[in-house]
């Protein structure tokens, strides 16, 4: 296997080469100050298939985050939670999944949202799962990093000694410097989303405004060696997709204009 030799901060570029902000995409046509004194409501999560849907426990995780980052952006007596909302209009109807008869979210439909424009809703918010892959990986390389040896100087003729430098001015023993080469092992698995973020008007049902948000994130495991490399690390679990959606949510409805 070709290995390159690196400094270390190369080295942890490579570990946190994922992005840590989400990449977003917003289109529509809401203007400035179109939700001022408007009713915001979380409606729900729809997953695209089975393979994408994180489990319910994820899914109440990232409808109760999106309720908490709309109240942060707005005022919290003008944001509605997904509880609230089902509390008032009930809940949407199941989604299952088109192989299996499992649960992967919601749907929205017509009539949904009009029992929430019935309790004086005036958007909201729907949120689908369009993508949610898991990539595992491996890298091997050399580094290097200096190693200097402890000093013991004292003042000869007015010379200023200190312990990281020796020289022939100062009395004591000579700082000695070594190169070590290190041998480096790492895994890590890389999970990927992409999720859209809808507002609709619940007078025409139509969507006003949307953010298309992408974001990758990796754990890392690492070891090693002065003597070789060694095995790679045992590849760790990928984050969590409620963990991911809480960063991309907050990206997304930051973008929301007031």
């Amino acid at each position: 296997m070709k290995t390159l030799i690196l400094l270390l901060p190369l080295v942890f570029a490579w570990m946190t080469s994922c992005s840590s902000k989400p990449t977003l995409v917003i289109s529509g046509s809401l203007g400035k100050h179109d939700l001022r004194g408007k009713t915001l409501a979380v409606g729900g999560f729809t997953a695209q298939d089975l393979m994408v849907y994180p489990g319910q426990v994820a899914e109440a995780a990232i409808v109760a985050d999106a309720g908490t980052a709309l109240q942060h952006r707005f005022k919290p007596s003008q944001v509605l939670t997904v509880e609230a909302v089902r509390a008032a209009a009930g809940s949407p109807p199941t989604k299952f999944s088109s192989h299996v008869p499992v649960v992967i979210g919601s749907k929205l439909t017509a009539n949904f949202i009009r029992k929430t424009r019935a309790h004086g809703m005036d958007y909201l918010l729907w949120i689908d799962l369009l993508d949610n892959s898991v990539e595992n990986g491996s890298n091997q390389w050399v580094s290097t990093r200096t190693e200097s040896s402890s000093c013991s100087c004292t003042k000869k003729n007015g010379a200023k000694c200190s312990s990281s430098s020796c020289g022939s001015s100062c009395q004591g023993s000579c700082c000695r410097e070594r190169t070590v080469k290190e041998y480096n092992s790492a895994t890590s698995a890389t999970r990927t989303l992409l999720a859209s973020y809808s507002l609709l008007n619940t007078t025409t049902g139509k969507a006003v405004w949307r953010a298309d948000a992408k974001l990758a994130r990796s754990n890392n495991r690492y070891a090693n060696s002065e003597s070789g490399f060694p095995a790679l690390p045992k590849v760790p679990l990928p984050p969590m997709e409620a963990e991911i959606m809480k960063r991309m949510t907050t990206a997304a409805i930051a973008r929301l204009p007031k």
